[in-house]
């Protein structure tokens, strides 16, 4: 397994330099390889992601309360998060759909540094995928009649075939018609040998792909586009036996636009899945080639006011970014990543800057 070594910088970055190698967490095991064992690591600063994604002032307003989010993944180790699996849906042994889970709703927890966007949100684990990780659109497509059936209307979909399966397209439908919402990787975590796309279920009409962004605010240039884009490369969660893990790919992405979806929900318990996915992809922003996931911005923003809109906008904290993501799965990985405690103080006030509206920011009625 790679590993990726965090070179965390407090104090405006006049501080020494803690590293902490943390385990990059695999889409899939191969053949006769054992379960995904604990890290026993911890993350000793706030991940780059929660401050790029304007936790301090989302969290104000919304952390997902009362919202019920499915992760249709390998499977998230109960023991690390309080889930409600769907059969076989509490153990996980590859550790995948545990960080993506932790992404969306780890628990803030005193004296610990990785929670996630919607912190209070609950998951239904649902495993899509064989034990070892390995997908298939059959496995999918029963995991979306699962999670709809468990009750969730927020729909993760961290795993991705190739394979535009007339099956799993009618699971989707069901779903969206029975009222949820489906955000799904728009491909696999990256590596030499994934194949270009498309995937599947991103690619069918009504479902929301996502693909990832790094700590530098840029998109891995393989990587397949989605309508969104998010903190997905190279971002500390939780993974077996709560140990701190890093991922890497769309799925952690997708991760962050379901919890902000949960945001939304919790905060505005009204809208609809069609709401939810126009106010993500209306309030997203232009950086870098891509529309980037603005949490706050679709939060706040005022229902059906379009362009004119007022509505807050976010510059990327930008932190040095390490080598392409690709690459790396060969050998360990080196990123600094700065974390500014003069940013975590501020807060969203010190990042959050105007972009392409006439107008300052206001809450929505």
């Amino acid at each position: 397994m790679a590993c990726v070594t965090l070179t965390l910088l407090a104090n405006g970055g006049l501080a020494a330099a803690q590293d902490t190698e943390l385990p990059q967490i695999p889409q899939t095991l191969k053949a006769g390889q054992a379960c995904t064992s604990a890290s026993g690591k911890t993350v000793p600063s706030v991940p780059w992601q929660l401050p790029y994604l304007g936790v301090d002032r989302l969290w104000a307003l919304s952390k997902g309360d009362g919202v019920t989010v499915a992760v249709v993944d390998t499977g998230v180790d109960k023991s690390v998060l309080p889930v409600q699996p769907v059969g076989d849906g509490g153990t996980d042994c590859v550790g995948h759909g545990t960080v993506v889970a932790s992404l969306i709703a780890a628990p803030v927890v005193d004296g610990a540094k990785v929670s996630g966007l919607a912190p209070s949100a609950r998951v239904l684990a649902v495993r899509g995928t064989e034990k070892n990780g390995t997908a298939s659109a059959a496995g999918i497509a029963g995991a979306l009649d699962a999670a709809l059936a468990g009750g969730a209307r927020i729909i993760c979909v961290a795993a991705a075939v190739t394979d535009a399966d007339p099956e799993l397209n009618q699971a989707v439908d069901r779903a969206i018609a029975a009222g949820a919402l489906i955000v799904a990787a728009a491909g696999r975590d990256a590596s030499r040998d994934v194949p270009p796309g498309p995937y599947y279920p991103a690619s069918f009409p009504g479902v929301l792909a996502v693909s990832a962004l790094g700590p530098d605010g840029k998109p891995d240039a393989k990587a397949v586009p989605g309508s969104l884009a998010a903190p997905g490369n190279l971002v500390a969660g939780l993974g077996p036996g709560g140990g701190a893990a890093v991922g890497a790919g769309p799925a952690f992405a997708a991760a962050h636009v379901a919890a902000a979806a949960a945001l939304i929900r919790s905060y505005r318990p009204e809208t609809t899945a069609a709401d939810l996915a126009r106010r993500l992809r209306d309030t997203a922003y232009p950086h870098a080639g891509v529309t980037v996931l603005d949490p706050l911005a679709a939060l706040t923003s005022v229902a059906g006011a379009g362009e004119g809109a007022a509505v807050a906008r976010r510059e990327p904290v930008v932190v040095a970014s390490g080598p392409d993501v690709a690459p790396a799965r060969q050998a360990a990985w080196s990123v600094v990543v700065g974390v500014v405690v003069a940013v975590a103080l501020l807060g969203a006030a010190a990042v959050v800057v105007p972009r392409g509206r006439r107008r300052g920011w206001r809450a929505g009625s």
